[in-house]
């Protein structure tokens, strides 16, 4: 489906001054020496002391690490427009997300536990080609950006087991918007959608559309969902059911259901506000592919 031109005064409203400071995306771990079978765990950080509001990585995983599991607990990104995910013919996680109203200083992306492998020493490394931070501004100009490696070695040592990650609390409240663009579904209803996992990270969504409001969600008819997710009907269904399931199973629920017209109109605001940012992402994204296509 063709795509969409973002109205650049809408992303105006939520953009502050750009100025020519570099960021840096860098990887951290307690350690960097692991023994053959034990894992470490590496966190993805970022650093700017310029405001940016849009991020797309490509993070290469060295042959002698195999990845265990990822999380975005604790992440700064707001808005995932490409969750975090492996290839494992390329072993390569690539993710692009947003920050609306722009991010300064420095926080953690993702947290990667790889395994041992084979004995040896290996960079863990961004694709200088496919990654790309943008400033908060309104034409989406990137940022300079230093992209450091981590060198891990791997030795000869017992094999031990991954412990879990202890996680018994759900996923933060979060508040379901309902919007219309011509610019996305060709106007379609459009619910949006974001929360984030303090504890192993959000694991996916599911959405369920209802007339009738239900005392118990579990009995709703689910399917998962992405943000932004094109509703069924011609129409919102009046009750709009979103639940967002971490890697520990754990689960938060939320309701959407059309209230008094000026909270209607404000929810709407808000909707029109993340849709342009999550619109202006996509079309960088498609522009730079194109550039990189030969």
């Amino acid at each position: 489906m063709k795509r969409f031109i973002v109205s650049v005064s809408i992303i105006g409203a939520l953009a502050a001054p750009a100025f020519a400071v570099a960021a840096t995306l860098s990887f951290t771990a307690p350690q960097t020496s692991v023994g053959i079978g034990e894992p470490i765990e590496v966190s993805v950080f970022f650093d700017t002391k310029n405001a940016i509001n849009a991020i797309e990585a490509a993070v290469i995983i060295p042959s002698r690490f195999e990845l265990k599991n990822m999380s975005d607990g604790n992440t700064i990104m707001s808005l995932w427009v490409e969750r975090p995910r492996y290839d494992r013919e390329t072993r390569t996680i690539s993710f692009s997300g947003i920050i609306p109203g722009g991010f300064l200083g420095t926080g953690q992306l993702l947290k990667l536990t790889l395994k041992a492998e084979a004995a040896g020493s290996a960079a863990l490394s961004f694709d200088r080609t496919r990654t790309t931070v943008y400033q908060n501004g309104p034409d989406g100009t990137p940022e300079p950006t230093t992209l450091r490696s981590l060198m891990l070695n791997a030795e000869a040592g017992t094999v031990v087991t991954v412990t879990p990650i202890v996680d018994i609390e759900p996923p933060e409240k979060f508040v379901p918007v309902v919007t219309r663009d011509p610019q996305l579904y060709e106007g379609a209803w459009t619910l949006i959608f974001a929360t984030q996992d303090k504890g192993s990270g959000i694991a996916y969504y599911e959405v369920s559309e209802s007339p009738v409001r239900m005392i118990d969600p579990t009995k709703l008819s689910w399917t998962k969902a992405e943000s932004p997710y094109r509703l069924l009907g011609e129409e919102p269904a009046k009750y709009i059911y979103v639940r967002a399931v971490d890697e520990q199973g754990n689960i938060r629920t939320e309701l959407y259901t059309q209230a008094h017209p000026l909270s209607w109109l404000l929810g709407l605001a808000l909707g029109i506000l993340i849709l342009a940012l999550i619109l202006l992402v996509l079309q960088l994204l498609r522009k730079k592919r194109r550039h990189a296509s030969p």
